[in-house]
């Protein structure tokens, strides 16, 4: 049994350390460290199903509009607190042609709907049910927020955890002049 147990404990130790080789050496989630060094780079294109309503939305659907994408999840705490200063921000913002859009990242539709209807979201949000959107930008938990000019680029600053009000109109200040 100890010999059995010890297999185990060989074979999850390989595959988490495959799982580290496989994280350093990605090509995919560039976008958040690039911009973290105040670079301007294209945003990964997307077409996700929304989360309320039905159909797909796209990336290139926004193209000349200013984006504030917020990664988020139902069980986010900090998601809960930071939704408020998003709302304000899309109502802020839509009549200078600047639309936010939530990004549902890992979540059953479900909690993800009873999560919009409970905090008022202002804004649509799409499935990220596998997560890959977030690989690609390479969010590291939730909230991370996301700023896209209307050429469809990210542009700095990216923020991890809960956006300051502040955060949110330098953000969208920087996507409608970049």
């Amino acid at each position: 049994m100890r010999a059995l147990r010890a297999l185990a404990a060989v074979a999850v130790l390989a595959l988490l350390g495959l799982l580290i080789w496989d994280v350093a050496h990605s090509h995919g989630g560039k976008v958040a460290r690039e911009v973290d060094r105040g670079q301007t780079v294209p945003a990964p294109a997307f077409s996700l199903p929304r989360v309320v309503g039905g159909g797909r939305l796209s990336l290139a659907s926004l193209r000349g509009k200013g984006v504030g994408g917020s990664f988020w999840a139902s069980d986010c705490v900090p998601c809960v607190g930071e939704q408020p200063k998003l709302n304000a921000a899309a109502r802020r913002w839509a009549h200078k042609g600047v639309v936010f859009l939530g990004m549902d990242e890992v979540d059953l539709r479900g909690p993800a709907r009873a999560f919009m209807t409970r905090y008022q979201m202002a804004y649509e949000s799409v499935a990220d049910g596998s997560g890959s959107l977030a690989g690609r930008f390479g969010v590291t938990g939730t909230p991370e927020t996301f700023f896209v000019d209307r050429r469809g680029r990210v542009v700095p600053p990216h923020v991890v955890g809960q956006v300051a009000p502040a955060q949110l109109d330098a953000g969208i200040r920087r996507a409608l002049t970049a």
